[in-house]
């Protein structure tokens, strides 16, 4: 066991020099890393040349945005979660299926595409399309893989009267960092993020008609019951988010739990009294 110990920590240093080859900067902020985010670094990177690493936080979670310059002489970012998850990837507009960059050229009428992120942290593969408009402005839009258009950035000002009298409520003394409009088979909602003044970060989402479809909550301010079973379920995994359900769905108002387990999402529901009410796809 030492041995087979000693041969993999000799090949983790050995890529390690050839990523970091004269950068050390590079090094130091690779160190700084735990180490399954290192191994996913370095099995990325391969024979290209690491950059920047930047610490950041997205939606409760720490992530790692990693620069790279592959050995084409491309630069390319991509994502890594604490447990060494591979979280999103950079690519080009011919690297993504036909039917999304059908879609991205339509798009790019309107502005001019920055960066195009594939996401792997959901039960499906999306694109992350970041573009700046010809008025200026700074916009992301969400594909699937058929092309299908799944969110856009918006502003307030942006979303119907009704919905913005109910953001206004909602945010009250705070400000609005971020407004996602959700095109799904149900209808249009609106997923808001927000930040009060003491610091304190809010979350929810809007229908079009102004009513409030449900609320981001922390697992503390899940009832004991719900809480044990989301504890039971998600085991070893990460708890990425919870949203408590204002709909009754089959006459419950559900917790849509986000997780994330063996490196893979673990997406499941739970009503207010505890029961598992299944996986989602």
């Amino acid at each position: 066991m030492q041995f087979r110990q000693s041969i993999f920590l000799a090949i983790v240093c050995a890529a390690a020099s050839a990523a970091l080859a004269g950068d050390p900067s590079a090094s130091a902020a690779l160190a700084g890393t735990p180490a399954a985010v290192q191994k996913a670094i370095l099995a990325r990177v391969g024979d290209g040349k690491l950059g920047d690493i930047d610490k950041l936080s997205e939606n409760g979670e720490i992530v790692y945005d990693v620069g790279l310059t592959a050995k084409d002489g491309q630069d390319r970012d991509f994502m890594v979660a604490e447990d060494g998850t591979l979280l999103s990837t950079e690519v080009t507009l011919a690297e993504t299926p036909a039917a999304v960059q059908k879609s991205i050229q339509t798009l790019v009428k309107t502005g001019e595409v920055e960066s195009i992120d594939k996401s792997l942290d959901d039960s499906e593969i999306t694109y992350d399309i970041g573009l700046t408009t010809k008025e200026g402005l700074e916009k992301g839009f969400t594909l699937g893989e058929e092309g299908t258009l799944l969110s856009m950035e918006v502003s307030v000002a942006e979303m119907p009267a009704a919905a913005q009298k109910t953001v206004q409520t909602q945010v009250a003394d705070g400000s609005v960092k971020s407004i996602n409009k959700i095109f799904d088979a149900d209808g249009i909602t609106y997923d808001i993020e927000t930040s009060a003044k003491g610091g304190r970060e809010k979350a929810f989402a809007v229908a079009e008609d102004g009513k409030l479809v449900s609320q981001r909550v922390s697992l503390r301010e899940t009832p004991p019951a719900v809480r044990r079973t989301i504890k039971e379920r998600l085991g070893e995994g990460k708890l990425l988010r919870i949203d408590h359900s204002l709909i009754e769905e089959n006459g419950v108002m559900p917790y849509e739990v986000q997780g994330r387990k063996d490196g893979k999402p673990f997406d499941f529901s739970v009503g207010p009294k505890g029961k598992f009410l299944g996986m989602d796809n």
